[in-house]
């Protein structure tokens, strides 16, 4: 058994130079799932074809799925709905630039929903607005603390679709799509048809290691030596996590979006440059925020606002 995580030169040759055995646990494993497709899919394929469409196919991942995505939509639809109102304020000193504060809390009694101070109605909101008129707002309270910033993890297969959908409107059909296409080979010029990410059906944060020696070389030599941690970066996976690939990257961090801007289609550079840029966040420094909280008073009204401020990127 020959085994590569990545369609790159270097990791084929590695592996074709250390051929393992067929483990036949393995094996057995593989064809436990394909009875298991069969034990739900020759009752359930059926089914969809008398009340859905033929040619649909039901398994023993999609089918479990569905009837999670329908319990979640019952959920949703018994929601009750509910009136809450916020009271926000904007407030400026002798030096200081406006900036605005919220009420937090009134006799002591946050008034976030779902607490006791909760305000469910307009006339309540325009009660509290008319009493504040009269009173003077105060500093009350001023803290000041530092906060790490950790980068997020490499992408695994539902995060890609969940961002990719967010930031480029992709469904997360073409997301697998486009994915699919730049992992099987994708003509760069000189190079010909190369593999840009890593196997995209993962559900993994490991990294190769020689993936994180390229990616700090090149952080160090791009964005400066400073945003290269001590320690390469470990993510947790979930227990569940099968750990069989990788996270999604590229193949070559090297490779950057800008590179190959001219021979790939809008949305392949698009997709490549979220993998890009989101591996490499993934391996540097945490960004560290200087967090200012301010409690202002008035009477029994308590407002609160905050300030970030980065001191280091």
């Amino acid at each position: 058994r020959v085994l590569f995580n990545e369609i790159t030169k270097l990791s084929i040759k590695k592996a074709l130079e250390s051929p393992g055995n067929i483990d036949k646990q393995k094996v057995n494993a593989q064809q436990a799932r394909r009875v298991l497709d069969r034990v739900v899919g020759y009752h359930l394929s059926p089914l969809l074809w008398e009340k859905v469409r033929r040619g649909l196919s039901g398994g023993r991942v999609q089918s479990v799925v569905v009837r999670l995505i329908c319990e979640r939509e019952r959920e949703r639809e018994a929601f009750q709905i509910k009136e809450y109102w916020t009271i926000a304020t904007m407030l400026k000193g002798a030096q200081e630039a406006p900036f605005f504060a919220k009420l937090h809390s009134v006799n002591g009694k946050s008034v976030e929903i779902g607490k006791p101070g909760e305000i469910t109605t307009g006339e309540q909101a325009a009660g509290i607005v008319e009493a504040l008129k009269t009173k003077q707002l105060v500093v009350s309270d001023i803290e000041q603390k530092e906060r790490k910033n950790n980068p997020l993890p490499p992408f695994i297969t539902s995060r890609l679709q969940q961002d990719a959908s967010r930031r480029l409107r992709f469904s997360p059909k073409q997301t697998m799509m486009f994915a699919q296409q730049l992992y099987a080979g994708v003509n760069i010029g000189e190079e010909g048809p190369v593999g840009l990410i890593t196997y995209m059906r993962t559900d993994s944060t490991r990294i190769a290691g020689e993936a994180t020696a390229e990616v700090r070389t090149l952080i160090s030599e791009k964005f400066g030596p400073e945003y290269v941690p001590g320690k390469a970066p470990i993510y947790k996976t979930q227990k569940a996590a099968q750990e069989a690939h990788e996270a999604i990257r590229p193949t070559s961090v090297t490779r950057t979006p800008e590179t190959l801007k001219e021979v790939l289609s809008p949305e392949h550079y698009r997709l490549y440059e979220l993998i890009w840029k989101r591996f490499v966040a993934s391996q540097m420094m945490p960004a560290r925020l200087a967090i200012t909280c301010v409690d202002i008073t008035a009477g029994e009204y308590l407002f609160r606002a905050t300030g970030t401020q980065v001191i280091f990127a």
